[in-house]
């Protein structure tokens, strides 16, 4: 459809927004499957994230029955007057310094055990004594995460010759020009979002994208997809409590994975039909920790398969820099405009996502 472009509106915004939403989401699938969220005011966008002190770790180097100290691969969980629980015995810890446990071995009559390198140390409860005093709080900070905005521009230009000249099929050469550089500016949003790294050089900022986003739940697995690949990466994610509001979990795979991910039923692992919440007939892969949609999308490597909450996941522009259009008019024998959108992605508790890599 044409559309006309004259001197009343150069200089003028005009969004364009909606018109990036709708463009083929089989280019620009994330876009299409998470769509634009509320501004960010800096372009530094920070957020903070808070989570519960771990109650778990390691054991570092073998230890026998009569030991009472226990080296620990991180001594967060920790504190003096907890019991623990190594295999089938109880332990008290009486004492934290640095990664050394000061312990009393077999308490509430259990039996004392070698210790192997390695094994789990998982805190219990703290003892409690009747007529106490209180004992001291213990306070854990939130993380401040963040992550920048990063800016997608182009430039519309049709010389007076070219705008002249009937082109086949093309009825407003100008229009026709725009519409292909929104998507190629979406298509840049769409791999920026994915393969993107946090870099920042006077006034250039690159945002950090989901790849680089994710790094508690990364799992090599050095041969072809399986079922009990994404499951295994699903009960990681369960374990650091990824699971335990919902969510909205989806599977992105590059298009090889989807052959792989429907080369599965011959395995009985049911690939179901559904409706999304955008009214797309999509695939659903049912795994022991719930059903996910499976959202293709080859801006991601060929060896990769992402796990990512949706809820947990957010494109947002910088505040008056959402995607749009400003016509400049006519300069010289030549009619030019520009297109411009400013954009960062908010990924929030990196440890509720996974990510698999090294598929065959």
């Amino acid at each position: 459809m044409s559309k006309i472009y004259d001197a009343s509106l150069i200089g003028k915004k005009q969004s364009v927004v909606d018109e990036i939403i709708m463009l083929n989401p089989h280019q620009t699938p994330l876009l299409n499957l998470l769509g634009f969220s509320e501004a960010v005011t800096q372009t530094t966008h920070q957020w903070f994230e808070d989570e519960m002190f771990a109650d778990e770790s390691t054991v570092n180097g073998d230890k026998l029955a009569a030991d009472t100290t226990v080296t620990v691969a991180d001594a967060e969980p920790f504190r003096a007057g907890h019991v623990v629980k190594v295999g089938d015995e109880l332990i008290k810890v009486t004492a934290v310094s640095g990664n050394d446990l000061t312990v009393e071995r077999g308490y509430a009559s259990t039996t004392a055990a070698d210790i192997a390198d390695g094994a789990k140390i998982e805190v219990q409860f703290v003892e409690g004594v009747e007529g106490a005093d209180a004992r001291n709080a213990r306070y854990k900070a939130r993380k401040k995460v963040s992550n920048l905005t990063q800016i997608f521009d182009d430039t519309i230009e049709i010389s007076g010759t070219a705008s002249a000249v009937q082109q086949y099929g093309v009825s407003d050469l100008y229009e026709y020009e725009k519409q292909k550089k929104q998507l190629e500016l979406a298509l840049q949003l769409e791999k920026a979002l994915i393969n993107g790294v946090e870099y920042e050089n006077g006034q250039i900022r690159q945002m950090k994208g989901i790849r680089q986003f994710i790094q508690s739940n990364v799992d090599a697995v050095d041969g072809a997809l399986s079922a009990d690949a994404i499951n295994n990466l699903a009960q990681k994610v369960y374990e650091k409590g990824g699971f335990a509001n919902g969510g909205e979990y989806k599977i992105i795979v590059p298009a090889k994975q989807k052959r792989a991910l429907s080369g599965l039923e011959q395995d009985k692992i049911r690939l179901e039909r559904a409706e999304n919440t955008r009214g797309q007939v999509v695939d659903q892969f049912v795994s022991d920790f719930g059903q996910f949609e499976i959202a293709v999308d080859n801006n991601l490597a060929a060896d990769e398969l992402f796990l990512v909450d949706a809820n947990r996941v957010a494109i947002r522009p910088l505040v008056g820099r959402e995607f749009f259009h400003k016509y400049m008019g006519e300069k010289g024998d030549y009619t030019t405009g520009t297109l411009v959108g400013e954009y960062t992605l908010e990924v929030q508790q990196e440890k509720a996502h996974g990510r698999l890599k090294g598929l065959a």
